[in-house]
């Protein structure tokens, strides 16, 4: 009868609506177990690197010019939340002078001096700030960073290469000098052997090159253009393997599953 016919077609519509969910049910619980089983809680599986500093941090977030951060943007994408804080002008006394990030990082990198170490008698002596008072001000930050992120590590990183001829302006002054930057970049060295620090040694790196070789990474003679982001990427990798091997494994561990994953279900 049609009756008999309606009931049959309901009973069919309920079990086909019940098998789809209890089969939506079984697929949730598959992808819980296999995101659980790869990652404890975000914070531990997912680490975060804070990059503090001046303009030479600031700037590495350019993609178009293979900026240092951006390149480790793009490789760690899958692994780690990266948190550019580059402020351009900065020395510091500025930094020193301004709140601490309330966050848990895994690593903190800081990468202050080149507005420091600006010249007293050039156009830019108002961001000048004494030798040892930047040293002492480099202890005072990285003693915040301590007392807020017991947790995190810490890397030094000094003040690069100048090129003095691409500084110098038209009326003979300038605003920065290479001899400057070394003064600065070994007082931030000499600061973390005292505060028990790893420093990546950017100045050592460039000074070891012929001038010319050193000058062809920069793009107006303190900035980096995308060859000089390319080795500054390089040498912060290297320093980071041999100063934090534990990160290491962390920064090549994804914190939720490839979609393949799922295909298995």
């Amino acid at each position: 009868s049609s009756t008999g016919m309606r009931l049959f077609v309901l009973k069919r519509c309920w079990l086909l609506s019940f098998t789809a969910l209890v089969a939506f049910a079984i697929g949730v619980v598959v992808t819980w177990v296999i995101v659980a089983s790869t990652s404890s809680t975000s914070e531990e599986a997912r680490p975060v690197l804070l990059l503090t500093g001046d303009s030479l941090t600031e700037y590495g977030t350019k993609p178009d010019n293979d900026g240092w951060i951006s390149l480790l943007q793009d490789r760690y994408c899958r692994t780690a939340d990266v948190m550019a804080r580059g402020l351009s002008g900065y020395n510091t006394k500025y930094v020193s002078l301004s709140s601490c990030h309330r966050i848990s990082p895994a690593l903190i990198t800081l990468w202050l001096g080149a507005n420091d170490a600006a010249l007293l008698n050039g156009t830019s002596a108002w961001q000048h700030v004494p030798l040892e008072e930047y040293a002492a001000n480099l202890a005072e930050i990285v003693l915040t960073f301590r007392l807020k992120a017991p947790d995190a590590q810490i890397l030094l990183i000094t003040p690069a290469f100048v090129d003095d001829s691409r500084r110098m302006l038209a009326n003979g002054t300038s605003d920065r000098s290479n001899a400057a930057s070394g003064e600065y970049a070994r007082k931030c060295v000499e600061t973390a052997q005292e505060i028990d620090t790893p420093v990546l040694d950017l100045y050592s790196i460039f000074s070891a090159m012929p001038n010319n070789e050193s000058a062809a990474y920069l793009e107006d003679g303190l900035h980096f253009n995308a060859e000089g982001n390319r080795l500054v990427d390089q040498e912060l990798r290297v320093t980071i393997a041999s100063e934090f091997p534990e990160l290491v494994s962390r920064l090549e561990a994804w914190d939720v599953p490839s979609f393949t994953e799922f295909n298995a279900q």
